[in-house]
């Protein structure tokens, strides 16, 4: 198990979802880093939304989860379908700007602002786990 400040996630459902969703390993970790995020905890929004779990799914996605027969219960306590769906959630990001830099922004806020602010955060954690790690 790969621990995670402050979360502790099993790097083996974080490599599973990266392979999945094609996206790396390390950025989902860098995603984890600065959500900070708990199993189990929800985060209430100013505009009335909830972020949940590990990788603060916000809200926003439980109806197309739900879709999907994901439920909010396994987001919020199962940290293996947390960071799948955050990887989904990511990739589609990053597919549909075709932009990493953007897509990766886009998992925070499509905001221009808040976008550019939430990637140079989670560039930040990349490029110290890239050190540690490569």
């Amino acid at each position: 198990m790969i621990i995670l400040h402050p979360v502790d996630i099993p790097l083996s459902c974080i490599n599973e979802a990266a392979i999945e969703y094609h996206i790396s390993a390390k950025l989902m970790i860098a995603i984890l880093q600065v959500e900070r995020g708990k199993v189990g905890q929800i985060v209430k929004n100013k505009n009335g939304s909830f972020d949940i779990g590990p990788a603060q799914i916000n809200s926003s996605w439980l109806p197309q989860l739900k879709s999907r027969g994901i439920t909010q219960e396994q987001i919020q306590f199962d940290p293996c379908v947390n960071v799948k769906v955050a990887a989904w959630i990511a990739a589609k990001a990053i597919a549909s700007e075709n932009n990493l830099l953007v897509g990766v922004g886009d998992y925070h806020s499509h905001t221009k602002q808040y976008n550019q602010s939430y990637f140079q955060q989670v560039r930040i954690h990349f490029t110290k786990l890239k050190r540690l790690l490569d």
